[in-house]
């Protein structure tokens, strides 16, 4: 099957850079730094590196900078241009085809909100659990199909959020709804997940669950932000979901 380059110079040259984290993001770096075995991490789908910018920083700050080898790597030769200037250790890749590395390389894997955008997600995993050290730690963020307002949404006919059914349009099915959706080109989620769902995925590919986060959704209509965030503490409910895995020691 064809894969895209959506972040490409002419679908998302919107100053990326300039932004703080989201708090999928922030969530899942301040799990990262306490955990007490990090010292080779990889981001999967780093994009420009801003994650791995900050995940630096928080090392530094806790002391743990020197002891930490930060890798990443993207499908996107825009984006990865960005990574590089930034002095990070990063490779092009393409999942569908596995990543990069030897057996039991990583301590850590980050994969923020990709895993809906891949042909074969098993394989992803089944990549992650062979790079990952026997006890390694998998972080998979990715949007709920069952968030609280996708429920609502389903229920009086209108596509979830987070859901696409046309390569040509993000509109299309998205009902009332069109008026606030922005971006002209669908983002490429192929698989959206519920937590259930991720769950077995991960322990059918192996992994333990260790801990299960909901984060808010940053682009949902600012009077939605308490409501969207007060679900958090129902990670089933939640707009972002974060699944945190072990591979057997």
């Amino acid at each position: 099957m064809p894969v895209n380059d959506y972040y490409d110079a002419t679908k998302w040259d919107l100053g990326e850079e300039d932004r703080t984290l989201f708090e999928r993001e922030e969530k899942s770096l301040s799990y990262i730094t306490q955990l007490p075995k990090a010292n080779k991490i990889l981001d999967v789908g780093c994009g420009d590196g801003l994650f791995l910018d900050h995940l630096a920083q928080a090392l530094k700050t806790k002391g743990k900078k020197n002891k930490t080898s930060l890798w990443g790597v993207d499908f996107s030769k825009y984006k990865l241009a960005k990574a590089k200037k930034s002095g990070h250790n990063v490779k092009e890749c393409d999942l569908e085809k596995g990543l990069p590395f030897e057996d039991n390389y990583f301590d850590v894997i980050y994969a923020a909100e990709l895993i809906e955008h891949l042909y074969n997600p098993d394989f992803f995993l089944e990549e992650c659990y062979r790079v990952l050290r026997p006890g390694g730690t998998v972080i998979i963020s990715t949007p709920n199909l069952q968030a609280w307002y996708n429920r609502v949404l389903f229920a009086v006919g209108i596509q979830p959020i987070f859901y696409e059914v046309s390569t040509k349009s993000p509109q299309i099915g998205s009902g009332a709804l069109k008026r606030i959706k922005k971006g002209q080109s669908p983002v490429g989620h192929v698989h959206v997940f519920n937590k259930a769902g991720l769950v077995d995925m991960l322990r059918h590919e192996g992994f333990e669950m260790r801990h299960f986060m909901g984060a808010r959704f940053h682009a949902l209509p600012k009077v939605t932000h308490l409501v969207d965030k007060a679900f958090n503490a129902r990670p089933s409910l939640a707009s972002n979901l974060i699944a945190v895995a072990q591979k057997a020691e």
